[in-house]
């Protein structure tokens, strides 16, 4: 992007519109500063902001939030099925460790907080493929190779009722106690508080 390129600003500015969407900027009851990052890390108010480009049709970005020793990743709308690096071992055996690429493990590298897509179960994704989001228990590999400490699955499927997504955690957790890993999982869901240390 071109320096003083304000396209980002108007596409979010259009996207909030009363057409699009019930809450306009006005609304949202925050100072909000526009900053690109096509240049790699910036620190903005103390917090280092990094990107990387995802898995999704018309593209999508994960950001990891650093401060104070602290790690958040933001990683939604990501189809990590599409880009294994075992997935004729992944696909013999359900059990296997499924290989994330290594940019993509680095970057969310010892969070403290994973905030990833989980949209679809096992059973369902094969259906979906192509469609930008990945297997709750691809997220759970993926936190693991990255030595995560908590995953919030996200973007869940709309048709999953909550005893539905209460199972699919739980088949996270299992899937993370029998690869060895101590991984804390949880269903992301508005309200909830997190305390990271």
């Amino acid at each position: 992007m071109k320096k003083n390129d304000n396209r980002v600003q108007r596409l979010l500015l259009g996207q909030m519109q009363s057409e699009y969407f019930p809450v306009s900027f006005g609304d949202l009851g925050a100072q909000i500063a526009f900053s690109d990052l096509d240049a790699g890390d910036k620190e903005i108010d103390g917090t280092l902001v990094s990107h990387l480009e995802q898995t999704h049709p018309g593209r999508s970005f994960a950001y990891a939030f650093s401060k104070a020793g602290c790690k958040i990743v933001y990683a939604t709308d990501n189809e990590l099925d599409l880009v294994l690096t075992n997935p004729e071992q992944a696909a013999a055996d359900p059990f296997v460790l499924r290989r994330l690429p290594e940019p993509i493990v680095r970057f969310a590298a010892e969070s403290d907080l994973l905030i990833a897509d989980g949209q679809y179960t096992d059973a369902e994704y094969p259906k979906k493929v192509g469609w930008g989001h990945a297997r709750a228990t691809t997220a759970v590999d993926l936190a693991i190779q990255a030595g995560v400490k908590q995953l919030a699955l996200f973007h869940h499927d709309p048709m999953h009722p909550d005893e539905e997504l209460d199972e699919i955690v739980d088949g996270c957790r299992k899937r993370a106690a029998l690869l060895g890993s101590r991984l804390v999982v949880l269903a992301a869901r508005e309200g909830v508080e997190l305390k990271l240390a």
